[in-house]
């Protein structure tokens, strides 16, 4: 989204602006407080003009080697909007379908035939018209490959490309490069042989739930993860495992960096004789910890705390010492804050809409400075508000940052192109959506529009269109607290 920076006054009327702003302090965290945007009002707002930008890859992907290196677990993941869907005829599962065409391969870097090629074909559902555009309606699938023999002396790649198997447009492809075998676990040279760490949105019961978002994590939550590994037949103690994450890249602090925690796994984290094994795919993958024949696979899971990380990109590594042999394994990842709102990807747009609460020259001294000493000053800011300051997501910050967005989208105009500043989008604002909504169009007369606040706000705004198609507001009325 491209964000126009105009420097604005209040629009509102001297006498009304006045009468407001006393209070304004108080309400604003009030409503922040008791009024945030909560599941209901998302679902309230679903389907307004926000529903047309984008908020994220509308295609995840993921690849987990297994420990010997000879099969990978391919994951996709593809939102509902990438497809063009069709009406299904008396389909139990959905009143409308869209055909998958996916295709991995395996190529050697360098060479322009690919080793081997897999092709998956496979039709999508969806209940209603309005999920076959959506962009959060998510279908994955999983898909476990035999790899080639990999020469330890080359590099090698694995491609997935999705189509659409009804318009054939192409996605864009995805290129991961594959982990060569290079432990011979029967001629004991290094004792130990991984798998790929892989990321785990939710465990229950021995059942493990993943989103398939590709190399992805919310941020501000404990990190579940896992790793499969091998021993080799000579080693008869039990393995000492511990799990180590550094911080390599800080989204909005690119100074803060570095290791965020060392933990050692206890007994009751080590599976031995027990692997993953998909079980089913529908927006979300599942997968079960089940016995396998080899007893020389151990399944590690861990739990690292991470509701203090910050968006960015993070290493995990995963030591196994046992006996004589130690190694360690590590895989990137992004934590990352799923559906973010738009305007705090620009500190300049994140910081205008601050001018309706603070004062002249805490707005002057906040909008100063390069890119990363504003979105350092943003950020501190709202660190002095946030309601769980123990966890890296602020409450308050997302709230207020849904109602720039929703105002930006909704309330823009000719003269206006940030809604947030018009003076529907400031009320918007600062007391969120109304309690109701009251449309006049007569004929001869301005449009009118009435919200009605009767929760702790207990007002009435009136605002009234003029040229560019602008909502002014002409009057505030506060109504009647009754005992």
């Amino acid at each position: 989204m491209t964000m126009k920076c105009i420097a604005m006054k209040p629009c509102l009327p001297v006498s009304l602006w006045l009468a407001m702003k006393p209070r304004m302090t108080v309400l604003i965290i009030s409503a922040l407080l008791f009024g945030s945007v909560t599941r209901a009002g998302a679902q309230r707002h679903a389907h307004d003009s926000r529903g047309y930008f984008d908020y994220g890859d509308p295609m995840m992907t993921s690849v987990i080697q297994s420990a010997d290196g000879k099969t990978a677990d391919v994951r996709v993941n593809t939102a509902s909007a990438m497809f063009s869907f069709q009406r299904a005829k008396n389909s139990p599962r959905g009143a409308y379908f869209a055909i998958r065409d996916v295709t991995i391969e395996v190529s050697e870097d360098g060479s322009t035939q690919p080793l081997m090629t897999r092709t998956r074909l496979d039709t999508i559902f969806v209940a209603t018209f309005e999920l076959s555009t959506a962009k959060d309606d998510w279908h994955a699938l999983s898909e476990n490959i035999n790899l080639p023999t990999l020469d330890t002396g080359k590099q090698y790649s694995l491609r997935i490309e999705v189509r659409d198997g009804i318009d054939r447009l192409v996605m864009r492809p995805v290129v991961t490069p594959l982990r060569r075998t290079v432990c011979s676990l029967k001629a004991d040279s290094c004792g130990i042989a991984f798998g790929d760490i892989m990321l785990i949105d939710s465990l229950k019961d021995g059942m493990a739930y993943m989103g398939g978002r590709g190399n992805t994590y919310m941020f501000s939550r404990d990190v579940i993860g896992a790793i499969t590994f091998k021993l080799t037949d000579s080693l008869t103690t039990n393995p000492n495992v511990d799990v180590r994450v550094r911080q390599i890249t800080n989204l909005f602090d690119p100074a803060d960096t570095g290791d965020r925690g060392l933990k050692a796994l206890s007994s009751s984290d080590l599976n031995t004789g027990m692997e993953f094994a998909f079980q089913r795919a529908d927006h979300i993958l599942s997968y079960t910890l089940a016995p396998t024949s080899d007893k020389s696979t151990w399944t590690a899971i861990f739990t690292v705390p991470g509701a203090t990380f910050e968006q960015g990109k993070y290493v995990f590594f995963v030591r196994v010492k046992a006996g004589s042999f130690e190694r360690t394994q590590k895989n990137e990842f992004q934590i990352i804050w799923q559906n973010q709102p738009l305007t705090l990807g620009d500190p300049i747009a994140a910081i205008q809409p601050m001018q309706h609460i603070l004062s002249p020259d805490e707005y002057s001294t906040m909008n100063s400075g390069s890119r990363q000493e504003m979105f350092k000053k943003l950020f501190a800011y709202w660190r002095t508000k946030d309601p769980t300051p123990g966890t890296a997501y602020n409450e308050r910050m997302a709230a207020f940052y849904a109602r720039v967005d929703y105002a930006d989208f909704n309330f823009a105009n000719t003269h206006l192109l940030d809604g947030v500043m018009t003076d529907r989008g400031k009320v918007y604002l600062l007391y969120g959506p109304p309690t109701k909504t009251d449309r006049s169009f007569l004929p001869g007369e301005s449009p009118v529009e009435t919200w009605t606040y009767t929760n702790n706000v207990k007002r009435v705004f009136r605002f009234e269109s003029h040229s560019h198609g602008e909502y002014k507001l002409t009057d505030v009325k506060t109504l009647a607290t009754t005992n």
